[in-house]
């Protein structure tokens, strides 16, 4: 549709539309809603822009559970000219991909695994860009293999190290900070890694998963719970008693561990799983 200028003027002027930025109308007079702000923020940034980071896996379906996924986070070419519109971040890269982007109904974003990484690397927190990863997987977003193709050709990133040995682990069935966790403390320690998320049948028929579980020499099955905050909650307290006797039934050992504990006081939970007979290597 062909607008006079003047016509345009005057719609803003009676305050009917209003302006974003030198590129944007917005055809009507109240605040946009966060699709409309995710369509302004890329069109401002054109003819080179996608929506990125928490924003993107948003769009794909993310359960986002960090604050920065309430900004909408837009990436740019170096350099590029765009207008600082509150409650969108700009990213600026050298190498935004754009043959990596994809389009969600029109809106230009880059691929799942770029994402991820863009989330995890962005971050100050190597722990956060660790869970990240492993959220990503569990909700089967990317596969580890995708995630480590993507590390491979976004160059240099915040915590690098820290993903490669996160996804190593994440490639083995960790799926929270807490398995995590245990990981890296098989590693100190010189413990037998567990085998992580084991299925098991509860007395109903129902899939359960486990998060840590050995096999020891002797025949008999440890299992090692670590719980979050959460868990402290009645309702998740309940439930997990609950779980915890199936498991018993099912003649596994069951230890439990806080994420605090296995975080601060990882020797301890090492001492109780060496004196129940978990191997070292």
């Amino acid at each position: 549709m062909d607008l006079h200028r003047s016509f345009v003027r005057n719609q803003l002027d009676a305050e009917r539309w209003t302006a974003w930025g030198d590129k944007v109308l917005l055809l009507h007079n109240a605040r946009p809603n966060r699709r409309q702000l995710m369509w302004i923020a890329v069109l401002d940034a054109s003819p080179i822009a996608a929506l990125c980071s928490h924003t993107s896996l948003e769009l794909a379906g993310f359960r986002p559970f960090a604050t920065e996924a309430k900004q909408i986070h837009v990436l740019v070419p170096r350099g590029a000219k765009v207008t600082r519109f509150p409650g969108v971040v700009v990213h600026e890269s050298r190498r935004p991909g754009e043959a990596r982007w994809t389009q969600d109904r029109g809106l230009a974003r880059t691929e799942d695994p770029r994402s991820v990484i863009d989330a995890a690397a962005w971050q100050p927190w190597p722990r956060f860009a660790c869970l990240m990863l492993a959220a990503a997987v569990q909700q089967r977003l990317c596969t580890p293999a995708e995630l480590e193709y993507a590390l491979g050709y976004v160059g240099r990133v915040r915590h690098k190290a820290y993903l490669r040995i996160a996804l190593a682990d994440v490639a083995r069935g960790a799926h929270s900070l807490g398995e995590l966790d245990v990981a890296a403390i098989c590693r100190r320690y010189g413990l037998v890694p567990p085998q992580r998320q084991t299925c098991r049948r509860d007395q109903q028929g129902g899939s359960r998963f486990l998060d840590c579980e050995w096999n020891l020499p002797s025949g008999e099955i440890v299992v090692l719970e670590i719980d979050g905050g959460h868990h402290m909650d009645v309702a998740h307290w309940q439930a997990d008693m609950r779980r915890e006797r199936g498991i018993v039934i099912s003649r596994r050992w069951v230890l439990r561990a806080t994420a605090l504990e296995a975080r601060l006081e990882p020797a301890l939970i090492v001492a109780d799983l060496k004196a129940i007979g978990v191997p070292t290597i």
